[in-house]
């Protein structure tokens, strides 16, 4: 007889929740990384050997498969239950630890996590699953879940930072770039991908975790960014990148923003802020947002730094027009500072605070 172990909620929000649907890649992408993370922890839990590549034993996914419920009314709200048949595993409410895991992400809390899952190999190979479904700096989307009475637990795009700092051993963190490519084999023997470089034509050999595999196949066809650790020959140009941690296809899609924040300070908008990022022109490997009304030029080698870039670039532009007297400016900068106005509010949280 199955029985349900927890009722929980997730929430998908945001932007492209707006009108009452959600698209299937964002619903597929969470939902089946909620659950190969479930089974994962249960793995640890139950002490189980870690191979290589990973083994699902029939077992775990027998007792540890999800259900989702009918989505309700709400931002995106979709129930998901924990149900078994037969004989229960001890400590089985697989859920409890999810939300235990993203409460730890959420707060940057390394030590609720190492508590959660001691055992480092089966750490790294659940966090390296995570990133394939948090929400990215920018997405249209956050997501919340809620595990029976608690509170619920908000992921967004800053959420993928504590992760990829867990991921990088602090000795190696100025060596860590990514890379933009287009994929021209894999060696699934020796896990090394090959994409050629286009600033200078090379093949670039990439090795990398077993864990990321199924991502490479999936977008084999589309140009590649590699995230990981380099070497550079004379020119200043990778030459051989190891430790990858993220293989993942360019996201040029738009970035929303309802507010940005610097060192205690808000800037909130008027309406959402969006903009839609391209590669740059002369070497493919640069992420670029241009505003021209807001002033708005800045370029990164991934979404997370060019929101980083685009959130310093906004508020110097801001400190330095906002208030300054017009007679002070050109005409082109006093149309900045008037786009500026119009669009912009910025708060100092810390001294409202004080």
């Amino acid at each position: 007889m199955q029985r349900a172990i927890s009722t929980n909620k997730l929430y998908i929000t945001g932007a492209e929740t707006e009108e009452h649907s959600v698209s299937i890649e964002t619903v597929t992408t969470v939902l089946l990384g909620i659950q190969k993370t479930a089974y994962l922890l249960a793995s640890a839990k139950l002490q189980q050997p870690l191979q290589k590549r990973f083994t699902l034993n029939k077992d775990i996914k027998k007792h540890y498969a999800l259900q989702c419920g009918v989505p309700a009314p709400g931002s995106y709200l979709m129930p998901i239950s924990q149900y078994s048949s037969g004989e229960l595993f001890e400590d089985d409410d697989i859920l409890a630890d999810i939300n235990t895991l993203f409460e730890a992400i959420s707060t940057n809390s390394r030590e609720k996590l190492q508590q959660l899952i001691p055992d480092s190999h089966f750490c790294e190979k659940v966090l390296r699953e995570v990133l394939r479904f948090l929400p990215k700096v920018g997405s249209s989307w956050d997501m919340c879940f809620q595990h029976a009475d608690c509170v619920a637990v908000t992921l967004n795009g800053h959420a993928i930072r504590s992760v990829e700092s867990w991921l990088s051993r602090p000795e190696e963190q100025d060596a860590v770039m990514t890379v933009t490519g287009e994929l021209i084999r894999i060696d699934f023997s020796k896990n090394i991908v090959t994409l050629r470089y286009p600033p200078n034509s090379r093949e670039l050999e990439c090795s990398y975790f077993q864990d990321i595999e199924d991502t490479i196949i999936e977008n084999k066809r589309e140009l590649i960014q590699v995230t990981g650790r380099f070497t550079l020959d004379e020119q200043g140009h990778p030459k051989s990148l190891t430790d990858v941690t993220r293989i993942e296809p360019v996201d040029l899609s738009p970035m929303v923003f309802d507010c940005l924040e610097l060192n205690g300070r808000v800037m909130r908008f008027s309406s959402k802020l969006i903009v839609e990022p391209v590669l740059d022109e002369e070497a493919s490997q640069l992420l670029v947002i241009e505003d021209e009304a807001l002033g708005i030029h800045v370029y990164a080698q991934n979404r997370e730094i060019l929101a980083d870039e685009l959130t310093a670039e906004l508020f110097f532009l801001w400190d330095e027009y906002a208030f300054e007297a017009s007679d002070n400016l050109t005409i082109k900068a006093q149309a900045l500072k008037a786009a500026l106005l119009e669009k912009c509010q910025v708060e100092d949280c810390a001294h409202a605070q004080g």
